[in-house]
């Protein structure tokens, strides 16, 4: 009876895993749904039955101290309701535990991986959609005059919809004002500003019915309407650095797999990586992040750099690194009107300002911050420069700091470690399945490697442990690279890995 109810909750939780993977690219509420039942389910079926379920990793450690480390330093912070609100996003690591214990063979692997490009082919193609279709209508010219504007409406807002019905085109607006039957007022969802274009920072308009002109025809409504599209993608997300944090990983993921395979060049599966390559390359350009593009060109290099064994090529890397970044500046110059590095970016100006004073808070509070969440909801308590220059309430824009600033040195230090620890496994990781000539095996590690280094770069100039999106796909790579590692030490030869 144990015995079925444990293999019935086995499936379950690769069910679940499954499900994680598909929404990941896709849905952030998916994906925490997924996580949450299939650690639900896996949290029972060791209640059942523990019996060579455990096994010990080189993260188990670092991981623990990490993560009692950041509680300790949230249950003494000033605001402890907020920071303990933190520790949720702490508590993602525990997916790489619940991955690494449930993915038993690399056949498995290669299941999830194959359903999560599957997830980020859907948010690619859903992006380009939006591309072609538009996402609803920007305004230009309003008439002073115009109803729209008493209303609230101005000149660059964005319409996403109208009475809960998404209008492209301005026929279809005026066709749908048109056909309006009912007195009651007309609800627009509106984005001010022409800003980032999504539904949850849109608000809500009421325009009286009575008010709208007749007939209603473009001249009558006094503004200019044209199909808005997204200047930057982002996919099924609400802003696009966190797709694209999603993407340079997805991307490094599959270049590493193409990179290792050592079939012929033409064959049906480097193609089909090349093109799925491809793809995810195109929609991380299409974000325009440059910290993203530069932390993608480093995951490539760090990749290339450790499958080539030629001195000659490992000496050019930084030259290639150097074109990069030549080409990251004038791409940046040419579409956003600033440089890779440019202080006359207000973008730019506000990151400086933020860790300039995030240092200075490292000094007064070196021990245990000042609290998680604590700056965002008594901003007004720390003198911050940029809080006083621009009307943005947001985080310090990088990992190191943003940790040492809310939870202190110590949670720094512990949370490198692990970094570290992570990283070396990695490498060695790497190496083992080279030397075993475990082709898959061997490609998903490097492509996992390439991902993890871009992960870190960008995490310098990102607060990327902050977005849950972003830190949930690193964390079920890392558990899968757990997993692999795990395989590697159990089983007497490649052989049984490649089923």
């Amino acid at each position: 009876m144990v015995k079925r109810a444990t293999q019935v909750l086995d499936q379950v939780v690769a069910v679940f895993l499954f499900l994680f993977a598909l929404f990941q690219p896709v849905s952030t509420a998916g994906a925490f749904i997924a996580y949450a039942g299939a650690s639900l389910t896996w949290v029972v079926r060791l209640a059942l039955s523990r019996r060579g379920l455990l096994r010990r990793s080189p993260l188990d450690l670092p991981i623990l101290v990490y993560w009692l480390l950041c509680a300790v330093s949230a249950g003494l912070a000033p605001l402890p309701a907020s920071s303990w609100e933190g520790m949720r996003k702490v508590g993602l690591v525990f997916l790489v535990i619940v991955v690494a214990h449930n993915v038993l063979s690399l056949r498995r692997a290669k299941q999830l991986v194959a359903v999560l490009f599957v997830g980020a082919v859907l948010s690619v193609a859903y992006a380009g959609w939006q591309q072609i279709a538009g996402i609803g209508l920007r305004v230009h010219n309003l008439d002073p005059n115009s109803v729209f504007f008493r209303a609230g409406i101005r000149d660059d807002d964005v319409i996403l919809r109208v009475d809960s019905h998404l209008v492209r085109s301005p026929e279809k607006f005026l066709a749908y004002l048109k056909a309006r039957t009912t007195s009651d007022p007309v609800q627009l969802r509106v984005v001010h500003g022409g800003g980032i274009a999504v539904l949850k920072d849109a608000v809500s308009i009421v325009v009286p019915a009575a008010a709208l002109p007749r007939p209603v025809i473009l001249n009558a409504v006094r503004m200019q309407l044209e199909t808005a599209r997204p200047t930057r993608v982002t996919g099924f997300y609400s802003h696009y650095t966190s797709y694209a944090m999603v993407l340079e990983s997805l991307a490094c993921l599959a270049f590493g797999l193409w990179l290792g395979c050592g079939e012929h060049a033409f064959s049906a599966t480097r193609l089909g990586l090349m093109g799925l390559f491809l793809m995810l390359t195109i929609a991380l350009v299409a974000t325009l992040t440059r910290s993203a593009w530069m932390a993608f060109a480093i995951g490539c290099l760090l990749q290339v750099g450790l499958h080539r064994r030629s001195r000659l090529l490992r000496a050019a890397l930084p030259v290639l690194l150097l074109f990069a970044a030549v080409g990251t500046d004038a791409a940046m110059h040419r579409w956003r009107g600033m440089g890779l590095v440019d202080m006359r970016d207000r973008g730019t100006e506000y990151r400086v300002l933020m860790w300039r004073d995030g240092l200075r808070l490292v000094k007064e509070h070196p021990w245990f911050g000042v609290g998680m969440n604590t700056i965002r909801d008594s901003w007004w308590e720390f003198n911050l420069a940029a809080y006083k220059k621009f009307p943005l309430r947001s985080h310090f824009h990088s990992t190191p700091i943003q940790t040492a600033v809310e939870l202190g040195l110590p949670v720094l230090i512990s949370w490198l470690v692990l970094m570290g620890c992570y990283f070396l496994m990695l490498l060695k990781l790497v190496k083992r399945a080279r030397e075993e000539r475990n082709g898959f095996l061997y490609r998903l590690t490097l492509g996992i490697l390439g991902a993890t280094g871009a992960f870190f770069v960008s995490s310098l100039v990102q607060y990327n442990f902050g977005d849950s999106v972003v830190v949930l796909q690193f964390w079920f790579l890392a558990g899968l690279a757990l997993a692999l590692r795990s395989q590697l030490q159990t089983s007497p030869g490649s052989a049984r890995l490649a089923s």
